[in-house]
């Protein structure tokens, strides 16, 4: 297909949807994903009515029944930092996964990054998440049974709270919690900002079978305002390569590192 003709499948595409994402270009238009990327970031410059995302692209008319968009530009901004290690970070996660796992992700921007990677997975997964975004992408890949966590949706918000007093998760056997945290330090463990948050990912630490947590380096030996889970409390801990030896050592005496 030629490269104009790939121009009007997207922009197509994207008109009728609201946002589209490389990895699913990549599968109808069967062309790599640099060729894909190359093209919405033509697209964009040729365009004005079009948005680079992180991962795709978006149509920003206001004729757009769906407000997806506008959660994912709001997002977007936090899902561009330090991305090429957090793309690491996804990578080794993706080595803990089996078939037929039942996994729970945050709203994250790195359990997004790790969703990007996810969405080639060739076999049958059940993938439980409270992030818009991370929902809305993984659930293009029909090997995926992709879940939905019901709740408090705030303006401008990425995460769901599941603020109901029988939370949906209690009838779900969790393999793997995948989460991430604003601070980790080795006294106060993962901390975060939002008292919201700390609430469901204490529940989720407590109720899932294993917990991974998916930190980079610029994380480490960092407070937030509450902790809720300590390093003894989860299992895996991944990083990025741009963390000192000095700094993985002395966290590797305390909980595994990869």
């Amino acid at each position: 297909m030629l490269a104009t003709e790939r121009e009007q499948f997207i922009r197509s595409e994207v008109t009728d949807k609201g946002v589209v994402y490389v990895n699913q270009l990549v599968k109808d238009l069967k062309v790599t994903p640099p060729t894909i990327r190359s093209d919405l970031d033509k697209l964009t410059k040729k365009y004005n009515d079009l948005d680079r995302i992180h991962g795709g692209i978006i149509y920003k008319e206001d004729s757009l029944s769906s407000p997806l968009p506008d959660v994912v530009i709001d997002y977007n901004q936090r899902a561009f930092t330090n991305q090429q290690e957090k793309k690491l970070i996804a990578k080794k996660a993706m080595e803990l996964l089996k078939k037929g796992d039942t996994i729970l992700l945050d709203s994250s921007s790195t359990c997004f990054e790790f969703a990007n990677v996810l969405f080639e997975f060739p076999n049958q997964l059940t993938v439980i998440t409270n992030g818009l975004s991370t929902g809305a992408l993984l659930k293009q890949n029909e090997n995926l049974n992709v879940l939905f966590i019901g709740g408090l949706l705030k303006k401008d918000s990425n995460t769901v709270y599941d603020e109901f007093n029988h939370s949906i998760l209690n009838n779900f056997n969790i393999d793997k919690y995948f989460f991430s945290a604003t601070g980790l330090s080795i006294d106060s463990g993962f901390s975060e900002t939002n008292l919201m948050e700390v609430k469901n990912k204490r529940e989720n630490v407590l109720n899932s079978k294993q917990t991974i947590a998916l930190i980079d380096h610029t994380k480490f030996n960092q407070d937030s305002a509450y902790t809720f889970c300590t390093l003894d409390e989860v299992d895996y801990l991944i990083t990025d390569d741009t963390l000192s030896e000095s700094i993985k050592q002395f966290y590797k005496d305390r909980i595994q590192l990869i």
